[in-house]
C-alpha cells in the first residue's frame, strides 16, 4: 500500500509518511511464525543480533468521521529498547490509536500500552505486556543506541522494519545529509496533531529504500547501533529521526508520559532577504500573555542569541536552531536572548512556561452525534477566539441532533452554553449532558445551546437523543398465502400454453404452511381467487394477488382455480396470519461495539434460506469501520453461539455480552451462520473500556 501523502507546499506530495493504513473493514491479518533462522543473515552477525530486536506494530486508530469515531488498522514498526519491554516507534503510528499490539521476531504476539508520544518529535514509546509471553520464552533482544552526531555523509546504513506488515526486513543505503532540514517553499511542513515537526528536527538523509509499514522502525550503521528512527519518504529519498533526539524523548516519556518543554511565546521565521546577509532569524508572532509578551519582544526583532548561544545556520535551519534552544530548557527557566530592533543591539530575559499540546483528543458524544475536542490555547490563537473555554466541534453526523438543530451546529463552532450553563470543557459537556439526559422525558430532551462562531455568540435548539429512535409503526397483521408468485405476462403465458387474461405462478411454497398442506405446488398458475380473477400480467403485477389475499380475513378458507398439467382444478386453502414483518421484530443496539441485532423474522429465513428450525439472532447491521465491523462481522450473519453457549434468541445474546463485560473478559467469540457456512468471530472488548 502506498504511504500516507502528508502536505507538499506549492508542487506535487513530496513527503511520504512510511507507515501502513489498512481497510478500514478489513480484519487484522494473522501472520505465520516464523523462525528466527529465517529472518536473519548468517554471514552478517551484525543483522542477527539487530533483527530480533524488530517489532511490528498492529494498531486500532480513531478517527472521526461522520459524527463518530471510526476505526481502521493501521500498522507500523519499533524497535525494543528496554528489557521491561519497551519499544520506542513514531507518534504517527500510535496517533489516535485506541488499542495495539506488537509482534516479536518469533512469530508471537502481545498487546501493548502507549507509554507516550510527542507530536513535535514524531516519537511515541509502546511498552508491552510481557506477561503473555509463555513462561519459557526467550529474553527480550534489546538493541542500543548509537550517536547520530558522528553520521557522515556517504556512511553505510541499514534500515530495518516491517513494510506492509510483512515480516521482518532489512534494505542498505549510505547517509545522503546527516542533517536535513525541509525547505517549506518546495517541500512544505510536516504536520502531527497541530504541530511542525520541522521545529526541532533535523532529519538524516538516507537512501535505504523504506515503505509503507516501514515507520517507527531503526536506522542502524555497521556496528547496529540505533542511529535514526526512520520516519518518512523524501523525493525518492529517506528520512530518519535522529537517534540523540530519539534517546532523549524516549528516556522522558518513560519516566513522565510527556515531553516536558520550555515556552515564549516566539514564534520565529528565517532573516528577510530584505534586512540583508548575516546571522539571526526574525520574530514573526509573539503570542499575548506569553513570556516574550511581557518581556516586551516584538515582531521584526532580529533574534542573534538564545540562551547565550548565538543563532547557528542560515534560512530554516537557523529556525530550528532557536527553536531547539527554547525546547530544551524546563518550564521556569529563565531564557536570555539577544536581538536588534531598528539597528539597536537589545537583551530581554524572560521566565519560560509550559509548552501545552497543540491539539487535545477527539471524543465521540454519541447522544449529540459529535466529535469534540478540549480547546488548547494555539487552537484558541489560531481561531481568534476571546480565550480557551469552550469545546470545540471536529465532526458532525449531518442526520444526528447537532446536524439537525436550529440552526445545524458546524465543524469549527465552539460550544459556550448548555441550557443557559457555561462549559468549558468537554467532561463539563458530557457531565451537563448525563445530567440533562437523566431528568428528560423519554429519549429525547431538546436543550438551548450556545455556540461561538466566526466572533458572533449564537443560540441553538438541539433536540438530544439517548438513542436512536427507528419509528416503526407496526402494521396490522392481514391474511397471507404462504407461497411467493411471479406475474403471468403474455410472453410466459404463450410458452406456458395457458390461454388466461392473468394469474399468479406460484415460485415457492414455504414449508409447514396452509398452503403446502393444500397441496399448492411450485409452478401452479393461480387463475382466480373465489371467482375473481387475478389480473397480475406485468412484470411490476408481483404484489396484485397478495394484496387481494389481504382483504380476508386470517383463517378464512378460500377457492383457488389454478393451471396445472395443462388442466384446470380447484384448490381450498385456509389463509393465515400474515408473519411479522422484519421492521417489527425485537431488536438491540449495541452501541460500544457498534452493531445491531434483531430476533429472526419469516422474511429472512426466506431471503437467506435458513432451516425452518435454525435458532439465533441475527446481526440487522453493523457500522462500517466499527469495532464490531473490525472484527469481522457483518449484517445477515446469524449468531448462534456466544463464548461457547448456545444462542437461541435476542436476549440470550445480550446476556452473552454483558456475562462477558462483566467477567473482564478480552475476548468475546461468536460462532455465525453466513452463507450455508459457519465461521468464528472474536471481539476484543478491551477497546471499549476507554471509550464509554
Amino acid at each position: 500500500m502506498k504511504p500516507t501523502a502528508i502536505r507538499a507546499g506549492r508542487g506535487l506530495p513530496l513527503i511520504a509518511l512510511a507507515f501502513l493504513t489498512l481497510a478500514p473493514m478489513a480484519a487484522a491479518p494473522r501472520p505465520a511464525p516464523d523462525a528466527a533462522a529465517q529472518l536473519t543473515t548468517a554471514g552478517n552477525p551484525m543483522l542477527t543480533r539487530i533483527f530480533p530486536s524488530i517489532v511490528r506494530i498492529e494498531a486500532i486508530r480513531l478517527r472521526p468521521s461522520d459524527g463518530r469515531l471510526t476505526k481502521q488498522w493501521t500498522g507500523g514498526s519499533g524497535v525494543t529498547i528496554s528489557r521491561e519491554g519497551h519499544v520506542v516507534t513514531n507518534c504517527h503510528v500510535t496517533e489516535d490509536g485506541d488499542f495495539f499490539r506488537c509482534y516479536l521476531y518469533d512469530g508471537s504476539h502481545v498487546e501493548a500500552a502507549l507509554v507516550g508520544q510527542d507530536p513535535l518529535t514524531d516519537l511515541a514509546v509502546l511498552k508491552m505486556d510481557l506477561g503473555e509471553r509463555a513462561s519459557d520464552a526467550a529474553p527480550l533482544v534489546v538493541a542500543e543506541f548509537g550517536d547520530s552526531s558522528k553520521l557522515e555523509a556517504g556512511e553505510e546504513v541499514f534500515a530495518l522494519g516491517s513494510p506492509g506488515f510483512l515480516a521482518q526486513s532489512v534494505t542498505r543505503g549510505i547517509v545522503s545529509n546527516p542533517s536535513l532540514v525541509l525547505p517549506e517553499q518546495t517541500i512544505g511542513r510536516m504536520m502531527l496533531r497541530g504541530e511542525d515537526v520541522g521545529m526541532l528536527v533535523r532529519w538524516i538523509l538516507h537512501d535505504a529504500r523504506i515503505f509503507g509499514g516501514n515507520s517507527g522502525g531503526p536506522l542502524v550503521n555497521r556496528r547496529g547501533e540505533i542511529v535514526g528512527i526512520n520516519e518518512i519518504g523524501v523525493v525518492g529519498l529517506s528520512g530518519a529521526i535522529p537517534s540523540n533526539v530519539a534517546q532523549v524523548v524516549a528516556r522522558s516519556l518513560i519516566e513522565t508520559g510527556r515531553v516536558i518543554r520550555g515556552w515564549s511565546g516566539i514564534t520565529v521565521q528565517p532573516r528577510l532577504e530584505a534586512a540583508g546577509e548575516g546571522a539571526g532569524v526574525m520574530v514573526g508572532d509573539v503570542a499575548a500573555g506569553s513570556p516574550a509578551a511581557g518581556a516586551g519582544m516584538q515582531p521584526g526583532d532580529l533574534l542573534l542569541a538564545g540562551d547565550g548561544q548565538p543563532i547557528e545556520g542560515d534560512e530554516e535551519k537557523a529556525v530550528s536552531h532557536f527553536n531547539r534552544l527554547e525546547a530544551s530548557l524546563l518550564p521556569g527557566t529563565a531564557f536570555s536572548v539577544v536581538f536588534l530592533r531598528a539597528g539597536e543591539r537589545r537583551t530581554a530575559e524572560m521566565v519560560l512556561t509550559p509548552r501545552e499540546p497543540a491539539r487535545a483528543d477527539d471524543v465521540e458524544l454519541r447522544t449529540w452525534g459529535l466529535v469534540v475536542r478540549d480547546l488548547t490555547q494555539q487552537v484558541a490563537r489560531d481561531e481568534r477566539l476571546p480565550d480557551a473555554r469552550g469545546v470545540w466541534i471536529e465532526n458532525i453526523r449531518p442526520a444526528g441532533p447537532a446536524g439537525q438543530a436550529e440552526p445545524n451546529l458546524r465543524r469549527g463552532d465552539v460550544l459556550i452554553s448548555i441550557a443557559s450553563e457555561p462549559i468549558a470543557t468537554v467532561a463539563e459537556m458530557r457531565a451537563r449532558t448525563e445530567s440533562l439526559m437523566a431528568g428528560a422525558t423519554g429519549n429525547t430532551r431538546a436543550v438551548l445551546a450556545g455556540i461561538r462562531r466566526d466572533g458572533a455568540v449564537l443560540n441553538s435548539v438541539v433536540e438530544l437523543k439517548k438513542v436512536e429512535e427507528y419509528n416503526v409503526t407496526p402494521q396490522a397483521l392481514k391474511a397471507w398465502l404462504g407461497a411467493a408468485s411471479q406475474p403471468l405476462t403474455p410472453k410466459l403465458s404463450a410458452q406456458l400454453g395457458i390461454a388466461a387474461p392473468g394469474g399468479a405462478r406460484l415460485t415457492r411454497i414455504y414449508p409447514g404452511t396452509e398452503a403446502e398442506k393444500a397441496g399448492l405446488q411450485i409452478g401452479d398458475v393461480i387463475l382466480a381467487m373465489d371467482g375473481m380473477l387475478v389480473p397480475a400480467r406485468r412484470p411490476e403485477d408481483t404484489d396484485l394477488l397478495a394484496q387481494q389475499i389481504r382483504q380476508y380475513r386470517p383463517g378464512t378458507v378460500a377457492d383457488f382455480s389454478i393451471w396445472r398439467a395443462g388442466a384446470k382444478l380447484d384448490v381450498k386453502v385456509t389463509l393465515e396470519l400474515q408473519p411479522v414483518p422484519p421492521a417489527e421484530m425485537e431488536r438491540w443496539d449495541d452501541e460500544e461495539l457498534e452493531f445491531t441485532a434483531r430476533e429472526i423474522a419469516f422474511d429472512d429465513r426466506v431471503r437467506l434460506q435458513l432451516p425452518s428450525d435454525l435458532k439465533g439472532a441475527l446481526i440487522q447491521s453493523a457500522v462500517v469501520a466499527g469495532w464490531a465491523s473490525l472484527a469481522g462481522l457483518r449484517a445477515d450473519d446469524i449468531v448462534q453461539q456466544a463464548d461457547e453457549a448456545r444462542i437461541t434468541s435476542l436476549d440470550e445474546l445480550r446476556q452473552s455480552r454483558q456475562r462477558a463485560v462483566a467477567a473482564g473478559k478480552e475476548w468475546w467469540v461468536l460462532l455465525v451462520r453466513r452463507r450455508g457456512q459457519t465461521l468464528f468471530i472474536e471481539i476484543n472488548l478491551e477497546p471499549i473500556r476507554s471509550n464509554p
